[in-house]
């Protein structure tokens, strides 16, 4: 008679839901897996013979066949083998029990212990965004998982665990959802530990309290990486929302390491880095740097030295903070909404007008190179800031001012609560997610402000965008002043960010 068990999978970020159906028919004793399976896939039907047989199930010499609908989906990874080896389990009558009602994840060692699976969180998020009531997964996977609510998670270690638990010989207790519990969080650099650059630090703050995006142009050893690094200790803590997106989406890649990803995503990919990488994509429709470092920072260091375009790729994920990728096998879409952090040379040389060194390039490869970033990126981008080299008895001074520090979060926290009050009813959570069309609605400002901003936009030839993302980014000082409206010297302090 045939047997049924459920399991799902994730195209890209969109979870499937498969339905795995065991029979035996006539023929040669042999173990057959149809419903367009991978070549991984293919082979577990070895270790799931080899694991059943270990732990005592003995399986009938007939011809089983294992067919994973829907059958139009090519099946890839290890996640489909326990609810295979249930499904025989059911079919030869080891278990009796209805499972209609729960999701098998796991991989199976040949002794039948169950592996962590990739991608076990989004998983289970789709098992209970299915209607479905519980989820067997493999005990290592539960540290991942103990914040979902809504589905009863039950954490086993093999299959024969499992059988137990449906034959109601053993009790597994299922997981407790727990508090998000946040380890102290150590930054490698505090913004504290920069020397000088005064202006960098506050455009910064400006950035950490409103999403902005920001570009750091300056010469060799001013700092900029470093600015960069210290920039995440200003970002406020992940809440329990971010924690699972966030995981939901590392998890995907392994790089979660079955943990919850509890801190900010830093980024940090080098230039050669291909489009792919950067953005996400091949074959499997992974996630890139820009959906891993989704509620974090992605730091791009020498930014005219990626492809034009990697660069050019990122034009729609900066506007609408998701990015949709299209291949042969399917179309996803990540979320990507991170802030920006970009750090380059003036020239090729990189001491045009840092006052410390000639610069010895020529004109036109200073040109050549300076156009290696369009217009429409650079557009998109919130605060330019020149970084000036920092003079030695600046250096030389070393003591931390770790009072400065905390002034920083604090203003930044207050700011923040700010924001969450004013957008508390609308689909934004920070000032520079804040399309055009609302700015006027959800900001005070006063007319001689935007009167300058008029006037400062015809004499700098500010485009649109430019113009509204300057009313953005007044708006965030305003926050952080604890200013009910914009006033013009918000406006003027906006305008020497941008170039």
């Amino acid at each position: 008679m045939l047997s049924r068990t459920y399991t799902a999978t994730t195209l890209g970020f969109d979870p499937l839901k498969i339905e795995v159906e065991v029979d035996a028919v006539r023929g040669a004793p042999n173990l057959v897996l149809i419903g367009l399976p991978s070549k991984a896939v293919d082979e577990s039907k070895e270790r799931i013979t080899a694991a059943l047989l270990n732990n005592g199930f003995y399986l009938q010499s007939k011809r089983t066949v294992v067919n994973l609908a829907p059958a139009d989906i090519r099946k890839d990874g290890s996640a489909f083998e326990l609810a295979i080896a249930v499904g025989l389990l059911k079919l030869y009558g080891y278990i009796t029990k209805n499972t209609d009602d729960t999701m098998f994840f796991g991989e199976l060692s040949l002794d039948g212990s169950l592996k962590a699976v990739r991608g076990a969180l989004p998983l289970v998020l789709a098992a209970r965004d299915m209607g479905l009531k519980q989820a067997i997964i493999p005990a290592e996977n539960a540290r991942e998982v103990a914040l979902v609510e809504g589905v009863e998670i039950i954490p086993a270690g093999s299959v024969a665990e499992v059988v137990a638990f449906f034959n109601n010989t053993t009790n597994i207790s299922p997981l407790t959802p727990t508090q998000l519990n946040r380890e102290n969080i150590t930054h490698e650099v505090l913004i504290s530990d920069v020397k000088g650059q005064e202006l960098a630090k506050r455009a910064l703050v400006i950035a950490a309290a409103g999403g902005h995006n920001v570009f750091l142009n300056g010469a060799p050893g001013s700092g900029k990486s470093m600015l960069a690094r210290a920039f995440r200790s200003l970002l406020p803590p992940l809440e329990k929302t971010e924690v699972l997106a966030v995981t939901a989406i590392h998890s995907i890649t392994g790089a979660n390491r079955g943990s919850l990803v509890t801190h900010r995503p830093f980024r940090s990919p080098h230039h050669t880095t291909s489009d792919v990488g950067l953005i996400g994509g091949g074959s499997k429709l992974k996630p890139g740097e820009i959906s891993l470092a989704h509620r974090g920072v992605l730091f791009l260091d020498e930014f005219p030295e990626f492809s034009r375009s990697a660069l050019e790729s990122l034009r729609q994920p900066l506007e609408d903070g998701n990015v949709t990728i299209s291949r042969s096998v399917g179309s996803t879409t990540y979320p990507a909404k991170f802030t920006l952090v970009a750090a380059a040379n003036p020239c090729p040389c990189g001491w045009y007008g840092s006052g410390a060194k000639p610069c010895t390039c020529s004109d036109h490869s200073r040109a050549q190179y300076q156009r290696k970033l369009s217009g429409p990126i650079l557009d998109r981008i919130d605060l330019h800031i020149a970084v000036r080299p920092v003079e030695i008895k600046t250096l030389r001074a070393t003591k931390t001012n770790k009072k400065e520090q905390k002034k920083f979060e604090e203003s930044i926290s207050i700011a923040l609560e700010r924001q969450k009050k004013r957008l508390s009813n609308t689909p934004y959570t920070r000032n520079a997610e804040i399309i055009s069309k609302d700015i006027h609605t959800l900001g005070s400002f006063e007319e001689s402000a935007l009167t300058m901003l008029a006037a400062a936009a015809e004499t700098l030839s500010l485009s649109a965008r430019s113009y509204f993302k300057m009313m953005k980014v007044a708006l965030t000082i305003a926050d952080l002043e604890q200013a009910d409206s914009v006033t013009e010297a918000h406006i003027a302090e906006s305008l020497q960010f941008r170039n």
